[in-house]
């Protein structure tokens, strides 16, 4: 019989994943597993997924996403983050006087 998860529950498992070293424990796994889940995100919100970074003195994990059309003027569900880059009009557009963001 199958097991029935609740949505919360499916954003548990993602929570988890992200946030627990142990559930996906294999570089090249994870690095999998974030790729699909930024198309996943694009696909719903908008965007386009760019590369997946592996981690650096600086920065953990992270995804390059890029404006589509299918994002919202107002940059949608990704505006509150990587605010050194802003969408506007469908243009990625770097605020002035800061180093653009770097995309692995």
């Amino acid at each position: 019989m199958a097991k029935i998860l609740t949505d919360k529950e499916l954003g548990e498992i993602v929570w988890k994943a992200t946030h627990d070293e142990g559930v996906i424990d294999c570089a090249d796994s994870y690095e999998h597993f974030l790729e699909e889940l930024a198309d996943l995100v694009c696909n719903h919100f908008g965007g386009t997924r760019g590369s997946v970074g592996q981690p650096d003195e600086d920065l953990s994990w992270t995804v390059g996403i890029h404006v589509n059309e299918c994002v919202p003027d107002d940059g949608g569900v990704f505006k509150d983050y990587d605010t050194d880059v802003q969408w506007r009009d469908g243009e990625e557009q770097n605020t002035p006087n800061v180093e653009v963001s770097r995309e692995r």
